[in-house]
């Protein structure tokens, strides 16, 4: 597998990358990858099917955000203080299949990685409890970190998400896009999507980011 660990790349980028990686994937250009990268400055991406809703594109416009949108699934995700992991592979890297392979199945591997990488760093990961939301829904005000779904990570203890996760699976490609909030964010989260979310806090964010990187890459 190939690594690009990015460090801080401008938000204009990011999104046009990682759908490169899945395209190369699927023309068998390029080997199964893994991407880890942050933000140089904030911005926010929402996810394929997703119906931004008016507050939200108004509270961009107002803080400056630039938005983009995801080549996967989900809601909306604040960037510019997270660590974010890309991962794009053949499914017959992981499923002895010619035939595409359900999201949830390709989920149950990964985050099987995922969990275990936490547990590297010494926190205690596991899945999320609630159904995805629907991506047309306003009610969440189009918050992604709102609703810890199946297919993210939450704190074991805390209950605060760790990680959000959306996917892309066609039969020739998938693509994971996953962010790790490791600081509070630059922009006022109830300011931007009308409400709050428990925003994970960790004694040595820095510490914590080196130690991330290295356990997904051994885990990759």
């Amino acid at each position: 597998m190939r690594l690009l660990n990015e460090g801080a790349c401008p938000p204009e980028i990011n999104m046009a990358t990682d759908a490169a990686l899945l395209e190369s994937i699927r023309q068998g250009q390029s080997p199964a990858t893994l991407r880890l990268y942050e933000w140089s400055a904030p911005a926010l991406t929402y996810g394929l099917g997703q119906r931004l809703p008016e507050p939200l594109i108004a509270a961009c416009n107002s803080f400056s955000l630039s938005t983009f949108q995801r080549p996967t699934g989900g809601k909306a995700v604040l960037h510019g203080h997270d660590l974010t992991l890309a991962l794009a592979f053949p499914p017959a890297l992981l499923f002895e299949t010619t035939q595409r392979v359900s999201p949830r199945r390709v989920y149950d591997v990964l985050t099987e990685r995922l969990i275990e990488a936490w547990q590297r760093v010494g926190i205690r990961a596991v899945r999320g409890t609630d159904s995805a939301p629907d991506p047309q829904s306003m009610e969440d005000g189009g918050d992604c970190f709102a609703t810890p779904a199946l297919s993210d990570l939450v704190n074991a203890d805390t209950g605060a998400k760790l990680m959000g996760c959306a996917l892309r699976v066609k039969q020739d490609g998938v693509l994971l896009q996953a962010s790790v909030p490791l600081r509070e964010p630059v922009v006022d989260t109830r300011l931007l999507f009308g409400r709050s979310h428990p925003i994970p806090t960790f004694q040595d964010s820095d510490r914590l980011r080196t130690a991330l990187i290295t356990a997904f890459e051994e885990m990759f």
